[in-house]
């Protein structure tokens, strides 16, 4: 898919930083000409983003960069306890006739010990989340929820406050806070999910030093002076977001080593009658409301040895019986796995919040079930 300059700022909601990097000539000459000079030959990394949301055909089976780094996925809750998502069973499912909202927040990142000293020859990371609708307009495409984090590696286990994932915060002008009582539009955080079944895909990629994404940040930093950068879609079409991830892929110009984590898009259902659904597969990951620890394939059997043990606690996994300040927890468990974890809260539309109200952002309608008055609308005929 071509992007040229006006396509990428326009589509990328990467607006609120812009401005910075436009201020500098050499940035911007940079931008406005990396797709007229195309790589003679594309690193690991720019094939794997450009495929990721090359559509329906492709999803599911494209090869990631480093199959050893494809995450394996650990849910949690006071209940259960630690078990591998696929210990899920299928009538855990909450089963609701309507939309399904749900809830998620990066909660933390812990590198292990071997990635610890990768991370320490860069000075950014990055940690992307998307979750996908199966169904949407007929004229829109399926829409995107969507965020890109970046890590700074000398403080590499703490992830930006979810409440900055927003549009304003981009600018480095106002806080999160100011941003939030301005805005009425739904929170990042808040993903409508047509009858419970959708698509989600987590990564996180180190900066090669050399490659054009490394003087952006530099730039971003300096110029914009955030100290989180961010990247947020609150709604996107696919095909948006695979334009901005296409150009992504050029200045970040990841190899297979760069690769923390990377995941293909993975089928989701968070409802009975999204496991159901006929656009999904018959094995897709149950998402159920608590905690998810996604830990590379290599390491999962680091932390098999010390499963019974461990709890999630404030978004990190530490040992049940641990002493010691917090920070001390952390770092002790499992120091050799790397991990993410991700918060998820699932909910039927029309017990949502009303002070929350999430609406869809593009067609500005509300979610099946969000109201009483809802009611299904009328199939459109061809």
């Amino acid at each position: 898919m071509g992007l040229s300059r006006r396509s990428f700022l326009t589509e990328s909601a990467a607006i609120g930083i812009l401005p910075a990097l436009l201020a500098n000539s050499e940035l911007a000459h940079a931008i406005s000409t990396i797709e007229d000079q195309p790589s003679q030959h594309p690193t690991a990394g720019e094939m794997y983003w450009k495929s990721l949301y090359a559509g329906a055909a492709v999803r599911g089976g494209s090869k990631t960069p480093k199959e050893e780094r494809d995450p394996r996925i650990v849910h949690y809750s006071d209940k259960s306890g630690l078990r591998w998502v696929e210990d899920i069973k299928p009538t855990e499912l909450p089963s609701f006739d309507e939309d399904a909202v749900v809830t998620m927040e990066l909660s933390g990142f812990r590198p292990g010990k071997g990635d610890s000293s990768r991370l320490a020859k860069v000075k950014f990371a990055q940690l992307h989340l998307s979750c996908q609708r199966v169904s949407g307009s007929e004229f829109l495409g399926p829409i995107v929820w969507a965020a890109l984090a970046t890590i700074f590696t000398d403080k590499a286990s703490k992830l930006p406050s979810e409440q900055n994932l927003n549009w304003g915060a981009l600018t480095g002008n106002q806080t999160a806070a100011q941003t939030q009582s301005k805005s009425n539009g739904p929170k990042l955080s808040h993903m409508v999910l047509n009858q419970g079944a959708g698509h989600l895909s987590v990564n996180i990629t180190s900066t090669p030093s050399n490659s054009p994404l490394h003087k952006l940040l530099g730039a971003i930093v300096t110029g914009a002076k955030i100290m989180s950068p961010l990247l947020g879609f609150p709604g996107i079409t696919v095909s948006a977001l695979q334009s901005f991830y296409d150009f992504y892929g050029k200045v970040e110009q990841a190899n297979p080593e760069n690769f923390l984590l990377n995941s293909a898009q993975r089928d989701v259902a968070v409802t009975q009658q999204g496991a159901d659904n006929s656009l999904i597969s018959a094995n897709a990951m149950r998402l159920i409301s608590g905690d998810y620890v996604f830990v590379p394939r290599s390491q999962e059997a680091d932390f098999q040895k010390n499963m019974d043990q461990l709890i999630v606690q404030n978004g990190y996994v530490v040992d049940r019986n641990a002493k010691g300040t917090p920070d001390d927890r952390i770092d002790q468990a499992i120091d050799t796995v790397t991990y993410v974890t991700l918060n998820v809260k699932v909910q039927p539309a029309s017990s949502f919040p009303a002070s929350s109200t999430v609406t869809d952002p593009l067609l500005d309608s509300v979610p099946q079930g969000s109201s009483p008055s809802s009611k299904k609308p009328p199939k459109k005929k061809p």
